[in-house]
């Protein structure tokens, strides 16, 4: 598929070259169609359009064979491969944490906080079981299974020296001509701020991104910015006003727990993931 020859491909995998060609009708003879069309002349080989549906087919195989590969060496193992992005790990996670320390189920857990769309890639290739993962939209992703757990607003983040400070509720475009702190990451916020811009017809001017929330929070305090952020990140504590937002955007901090479909957790990882179930009528009270 990459090399588009015979010779370099026998080289690349330190066989003979008549090995990769008998492969090759193998292959044509098994599914009856001709999956390599050979230029002599240029001695250059083209993948028709059957050999290139069997490539992504057998892509396919091969990731779930490696998926299936780690699952079956971790099957006995007690580890508890868990990621969430930091605002999970900072606002909701402390919320069962207590439960988790109390079931002796802590000591089981390796934790990896990354942002939502890293850790969603790790859980599709098996390197985590379980995750907390954030969207704008409930999550829908194939191979997976996702449970809502809990939906957040996204609230406009200003100074309270600010002109719109005094309001309860804003449009998104009275922001159009104000400084923007970003949150980085490409899963949640980013997102968030560009559907909200989107819909207010104007293109923010971000003046400085950081994954750090407290930063945001100081510096849009003394004046430098506003942003656009979880309003429960906000806590009676800091020096900004959250201010709720009236435009019809669908946005949401939706907080999901997912596992891939058809994992099997051992006995320690139902407890744990039972456990996390609970932050669900944590956002219902």
């Amino acid at each position: 598929m990459e090399l588009k020859n015979y010779t370099a491909v026998a080289a690349r995998f330190s066989v003979s070259q008549p090995t990769i060609t008998v492969a090759v009708k193998r292959l044509e003879t098994e599914f009856n169609a001709t999956l390599v069309q050979r230029d002599r002349a240029h001695n250059t080989l083209t993948i028709t359009r059957p050999g290139l549906m069997l490539y992504q087919r057998a892509q396919m195989v091969l990731k779930d064979l490696d998926l299936a590969h780690s699952e079956v060496q971790r099957a006995d193992q007690s580890t508890i491969r868990f990621g969430m992005p930091p605002i999970i790990g900072t606002l909701w996670f402390p919320l069962v944490a207590g439960e988790l320390f109390s079931r002796g189920l802590l000591k089981y857990v390796e934790t990896l906080e990354m942002g939502s769309g890293y850790l969603l890639q790790e859980l599709l290739a098996g390197k985590i079981d379980v995750a907390l993962l954030g969207s704008v939209r409930p999550l829908n992703e194939r191979g997976l299974d996702a449970t809502l757990l809990g939906a957040h607003e996204f609230r406009a983040l200003v100074s309270p020296e600010h002109r719109l400070a005094t309001r309860k509720r804003i449009a998104f475009a009275e922001l159009a001509n104000e400084n923007f702190i970003s949150l980085t990451g490409k899963f949640v916020h980013p997102q968030a701020l560009r559907d909200y811009s989107q819909f207010a017809g104007f293109d923010p001017r971000i003046v400085y991104n950081t994954p750090n929330i407290s930063l945001i929070k100081a510096l849009v305090a003394s004046g430098f910015g506003v942003s656009l952020i979880v309003g429960d990140t906000v806590n009676s504590s800091d020096k900004v006003v959250a201010l709720r937002l009236s435009d019809p955007v669908a946005d949401r901090f939706n907080m999901s727990l997912v596992v891939r479909k058809n994992f099997l957790p051992n006995e320690i990882q139902r407890e744990f993931i039972s456990v996390l179930f609970g932050l669900r009528h944590h956002h219902e009270d």
